[in-house]
């Protein structure tokens, strides 16, 4: 299966046209294997590029804590914080299994056409909603349980 089939149904392509979708399947030059173990991402790191898991699962992984944080699927975009930052990386992120990602660098955005950069951009910015979303909503009920727990 080529990457335009695996890519076909993700989240983020979701606005794409389907020649949008064409030209990003075309930047395989930025494809990475991975395999199981393999840190694809270091906590403390400095390079700032993003990245879309094709193929496989990954694990998100914080050393303070030592243990799994997150899993993530196929369709999954990490390290969009230092991305858009440029602050080092806030956890480690771990192949699971052998993996497949596109990683998206300065060099990918200087070569992808600019369409496809505000799709990616666009993309980012739903994502972030509402991970801030979801984030709020776990605050409230944080909060709502604190102030539950306080007048016992």
């Amino acid at each position: 299966m080529g990457l335009y089939e695996l890519i076909g149904d993700m989240p983020m392509f979701k606005f794409f046209s389907e020649q949008e979708k064409r030209d990003f399947a075309a930047m395989e030059h930025s494809l990475l294997g991975f395999n199981k173990d393999d840190i694809i991402i270091r906590e403390g790191d400095s390079f700032t590029s993003l990245y879309l898991l094709i193929k496989g699962t990954i694990i998100i992984t914080k050393t303070a804590y030592n243990t799994v944080i997150s899993k993530l699927t196929p369709g999954a975009v990490f390290g969009e914080m230092s991305f858009l930052t440029k602050k080092p990386r806030y956890t480690n992120v771990i192949a699971n299994e052998k993996v497949l990602v596109m990683k998206m660098d300065d060099e990918f955005f200087r070569m992808v056409k600019p369409e496809i950069k505000d799709r990616i951009k666009d993309y980012l910015i739903e994502l972030l909603i509402n991970r801030l979303d979801a984030m709020n909503e776990s605050l409230s009920k944080i909060a709502k349980y604190a102030r539950s727990y306080s007048l016992k």
